[in-house]
């Protein structure tokens, strides 16, 4: 604090000077003319920049060294973003990264504007038509999701998301929905370790985490995350998380929590977990944990470069009553991204354990699913031209993309590919265009649901 306090003033003096001891002094001096008069001023002017170098050395000497810990952080977020190495190349590293694939994650909203001093409001919209088989047309408002974050104090951060769905629960109707999605305290020790404790955005995946509707480039989330990893998964728990920097341009983030886990089957033996749904009926209490044995998740993401980031997740816990069967789920994710190409895809199995009770009571065996997805983003340099008020905005882009989704529910599969096409007038709005081709086998009867959508999503 007193470095900072130190910098502020020299830099004043420097700046005093320039504006006001320039004018004294050439109120003092004569006008150049004799000899005598012009080697005095040279030797004022030498004099001044000596003055001038010494006081710029001094400023200096009272920056941070290089390497030193500072905050660097996206205009209008939470701080509590830090890139170790000298204050400018953490700048221009940060700005790299934000756009990177492994970036993203509860304080990377984008779009938070700050409200007094501590408090940020946000919040993300998405509303959809959908037609599928032919004959269900439907428009839905899905998701209202608004971002309440505010900073405690420096090492004190407080997040939550509040989730509305299909309009809210109405006249009885158990279509909509109103929630919780996360609300967390996080203390911020280190880069390294900082502790965290709430209801969570479980790190199972890495969709999940960041699975917000306008980074999207597909109406529906994929397959694997909504009944392998049923997205979006939230439990109550505390763990650490942080990240660390190895090599020039390597980071490694990790999070560690214990939580209420799964409820996956009653002591009545009635069963949570099926193979129409999957884990999607098993997601756990918030208030208690069914069987008071805690479970355990985790994530390591790995990005050696800013392009490039892979990532392996376990969840692992006794999912029923009476405590004698144990879900474990294992995950891997990964995206790529060169020029304005980008791969990705995420791989989950679940491990469900079965005694005699679980097996008469209908839990199913094990599950796995995938997806893989291609976006490639562009736009035509003569739509600027032509129409600079739809297509002139620098963030604006059309993406094609495809998609593949396949899982396996104990013998019931099901295959996806989704053809689409969005646009993005802007950073913060896109307009999705999607048909899905589905198919089911092996235990399932195949239907008629292909499906064609359009829906639009903001950030506000």
């Amino acid at each position: 604090m007193q470095g900072r306090k130190g910098r502020s003033m020299i830099v004043g003096l420097v700046a005093f000077w320039g504006l006001f001891g320039g004018t004294v002094w050439s109120q003092d001096i004569v006008k150049p003319g004799a000899p005598a008069e012009t080697e005095a001023l040279k030797a004022r002017v030498e004099s001044l920049e000596k003055q001038i170098a010494e006081l710029k050395d001094m400023v200096k000497a009272l920056r941070p060294a290089a390497g030193a810990e500072e905050s660097v952080v996206e205009e209008g977020a939470p701080a509590d973003r830090r890139i170790p190495g000298p204050l400018p190349e953490r700048a221009e590293k940060f700005e790299q990264e934000k756009s990177a694939p492994g970036f993203g994650g509860i304080y990377t909203k984008p779009f938070l504007t700050k409200l007094g001093r501590d408090t940020y409001l946000g919040g993300y919209y998405d509303f959809e038509f959908r037609e599928q088989g032919g004959k269900n047309k439907t428009f839905d408002q899905h998701r209202l999701i608004p971002f309440i974050y505010g900073d405690v104090a420096e090492n004190v951060k407080f997040a939550t998301e509040i989730e509305i769905e299909h309009g809210g629960p109405q006249n009885n109707q158990d279509d909509g929905e109103l929630k919780v999605e996360f609300a967390q305290v996080d203390l911020l020790l280190h880069e390294a370790v900082n502790v965290r404790a709430g209801v969570l955005l479980t790190p199972l995946g890495k969709l999940n985490a960041v699975h917000d509707s306008p980074i999207q480039d597909l109406t529906d989330r994929p397959l694997v995350d909504r009944t392998i990893i049923p997205t979006t998964l939230s439990e109550a728990g505390a763990g650490l998380f942080g990240s660390l920097y190895p090599g020039e341009t390597g980071k490694l983030d990790y999070e560690a929590y214990l939580v209420n886990g799964f409820k996956g089957l009653d002591a009545k033996g009635k069963a949570f977990i099926s193979k129409t749904d999957g884990l999607r009926g098993a997601k756990g209490s918030e208030k208690s944990d069914i069987n008071n044995s805690p479970a355990l998740v985790s994530r390591l993401g790995y990005s050696p470069f800013l392009a490039l980031e892979v990532g392996g997740s376990v969840h692992t816990g006794l999912y029923d009553e009476k405590g004698d069967n144990r879900l474990t789920i294992w995950a891997l994710d990964a995206k790529w991204q060169t020029g304005p190409f980008e791969l990705e895809g995420e791989y989950a199995f679940a491990d469900i354990s079965r005694n005699s009770f679980a097996k008469a009571s209908g839990i199913p065996g094990d599950f796995w699913g995938f997806y893989v997805q291609a976006n490639y983003h562009f736009m035509p340099e003569g739509l600027k031209t032509w129409g600079p008020k739809v297509f002139g905005d620098e963030d604006a882009t059309f993406t094609a993309v495809v998609r593949y989704d396949q899982t396996d529910l104990d013998g019931g599969r099901l295959r996806r590919i989704t053809p689409g096409f969005n646009f993005r007038p802007n950073g913060k709005t896109v307009i999705k265009f999607d048909y899905q081709f589905n198919d089911e086998g092996g235990d399932f009867s195949e239907k008629d649901d292909n499906a064609f959508l359009i829906s639009i999503a903001t950030y506000f």
